[in-house]
């Protein structure tokens, strides 16, 4: 089976088409200059060129739920559902985090993927990979010092993957010490293989998600919510 993967759930729109086991292609495409939703669509379509497939050639597409950027999120998953919706695909929604911790499957310690929430908070959960991906610590929005208060007493070695460790990785070193583990930077962003990869295993096990009511993964409000229950108080 052939499942696109799309993340635009940091300044990062990374895409990845994959049959089984394998990546046909990859892009990783950084927004500083376009926003995502200029590159996403002609990066999609350079994809399907550049492997001589079309939409209708694929089984499934697979997208990034969050946490992470409010309007990336967005564009992300209203592409994945006109897509799905075009080609009358399975839609798969991923969560960012997931997609992120199995780049370290198969490690033999726990995994903690963090993103810039900004506002000085971080989106963070724990999993184990030493054969599956299994969260045990569900997703939160919190502070580092929170985070750290509740890995503290863990007492086992834990590594930490993602954008969040670009601000917060000396912080984890001096609090956790050695039992901190630091991946290295240019695996810090999510991938859409991974995203792919992912929608590929929960395509097998027969799930899939509904277009009308598929929603991103926030963890909190946005600045425009904020905003608008200050102004109604």
């Amino acid at each position: 089976m052939k499942i696109l993967g799309i993340d635009t759930s940091t300044k990062i729109c990374s895409l990845g088409l994959i049959e089984e086991e394998d990546i046909l292609i990859e892009y990783t495409l950084n927004n500083i200059q376009k926003k995502h939703s200029s590159i996403l669509m002609p990066a999609i379509k350079d994809i399907f060129e550049k492997v001589n497939l079309k939409l209708q050639n694929i089984d499934g597409i697979a997208v990034s739920l969050g946490p992470g950027s409010f309007t990336g999120l967005r564009i992300g998953l209203g592409v994945a559902k006109g897509l799905s919706y075009a080609g009358s695909l399975p839609l798969l929604g991923i969560p960012t985090l997931d997609a992120l911790a199995l780049s370290l499957k198969g490690m033999p310690c726990l995994i903690c993927p963090i993103l810039d929430a900004k506002k000085d908070e971080i989106y963070n959960a724990v999993f184990r990979g030493e054969n599956n991906i299994e969260k045990v610590m569900d997703y939160k929005c919190e502070d580092i010092n929170s985070l750290l208060v509740r890995l503290s007493p863990l007492r086992e070695k834990i590594i930490f993957i993602g954008e969040g460790l670009i601000r917060y990785q000396e912080i984890i070193k001096e609090r956790i010490g050695q039992d901190a583990l630091f991946i290295e930077p240019q695996l810090v962003f999510p991938r859409g293989t991974n995203v792919a990869f992912l929608g590929l295993e929960k395509l097998k096990m027969g799930k899939e998600d509904n277009i009308s009511t598929l929603s991103p993964l926030y963890l909190r409000k946005s600045e425009a919510e904020i905003a608008w229950e200050k102004k109604c108080k």
